[in-house]
């Protein structure tokens, strides 16, 4: 949409006036999320979690435009933690989906007005079936609220918007209000980063929070004897795929690396190969992660070194693979 063309002054006029609508937004909407910060509403929120947290069935929410829209991404933040929910639209609802609530779900309708007809006849008509009934609304004396168990106060003394029918602050507020929930239903289920991280087992966030050293070690390093030549050591590298000679003894306790950069560093400088073993040149106390270590617990050790890969050992020292740096990278993995 083109705006028309002004002079100068008259441009000027017209940007200020939008930073102005911008800056209210901004301003409104903050103002309202620090409103909630209030022993009254925190009170509100803490009683519909422990409710939550107490039930044996399913949360569903229920909305209708602007409303609906918040409800629906309090599910998906409810069900990315564990909380099984649904949405259930309200006309849908009074035309058969009712039948989706039971006597142990909890069942949250929210509502700016908090006399939506459609939210009503949805409160109305559930006490069929028994569900726990919260609203969330910015009228205390409405309808839903005076009729639901539970009520949490959304109101706001200005939505930020240009035209103030808009909803912006009271919809920003209803989702502060679902993420507060979801923070509280956190704390009391002792919920944790591995076990969110079961809930998104796919993409970056599932693999830093779930892919282990043991899923990407390179065990294929063949052993190469400290008494061994240097030669020998070489064609280890080779064999291995990883330009590392890995030296260890009879019982895989590691002793030492030989590297590829370590064979070039020893050519640069004209050292006579005939007759050198393996533990004459190799690296003592390299760099080693646990096979239990997440794929970025080893990045982080990789990148501090500033080497390209690490060992993989148990704790008394046996080798168990190689982890390179590429191999963590190639899964989309960085710092």
């Amino acid at each position: 949409m083109k705006r028309l063309k002004m002079a100068s002054k008259e441009q000027q006029a017209g940007d200020d006036e939008i930073r102005d609508a911008i800056s209210k937004a901004i301003f409104e909407q903050s103002k309202s999320i620090k409103t909630l910060n209030n022993k009254g509403t925190i009170e509100q929120i803490c009683r519909v979690a422990l409710e939550i947290d107490d039930t044996d069935g399913r949360i569903a929410f229920s909305g209708i435009g602007k409303s609906g829209d918040v409800g629906k991404k309090i599910v998906d933040t409810f069900n990315s933690i564990g909380v099984t929910s649904h949405f259930v639209h309200p006309v849908e609802a009074l035309h058969g989906d009712i039948g989706a609530l039971s006597s142990g779900d909890v069942m949250i309708l929210i509502s700016n007005s908090g006399n939506t007809e459609e939210m009503v006849e949805l409160l109305k008509f559930s006490e069929y079936f028994g569900p726990t009934t919260v609203s969330i609304t910015s009228n205390p004396d409405s309808e839903l609220a005076q009729q639901s168990e539970f009520h949490i106060n959304t109101k706001v003394s200005n939505e930020g918007a240009v035209v103030d029918l808009v909803p912006m602050a009271s919809a920003t507020v209803t989702m502060v209000i679902g993420d507060c929930l979801a923070n509280a239903l956190m704390t009391m289920q002792d919920f944790d980063k591995t076990q969110y991280g079961h809930f998104h087992p796919s993409g970056t966030i599932g693999k830093r929070l779930l892919l282990n050293v043991s899923d990407l070690l390179y065990k294929d390093i063949p052993r190469t004897k400290p008494s061994d030549t240097l030669g020998k050591a070489i064609v280890h590298m080779s064999e291995g795929e990883k330009g590392i000679a890995v030296i260890r003894d009879d019982q895989d306790l590691v002793q030492g690396i030989l590297t590829d950069g370590d064979i070039r560093r020893l050519v640069e400088s004209g050292t006579d190969f005939n007759g050198v073993t393996a533990e004459e040149v190799m690296t003592t106390d390299p760099v080693a992660v646990s096979r239990d270590d997440s794929a970025i617990k080893a990045l982080e050790t990789i990148e501090k070194h500033d080497i390209t890969q690490a060992l993989v050992t148990t704790d008394e020292g046996r080798f168990e693979g190689v982890i390179h740096l590429h191999d963590i990278m190639d899964e989309g993995l960085s710092n």
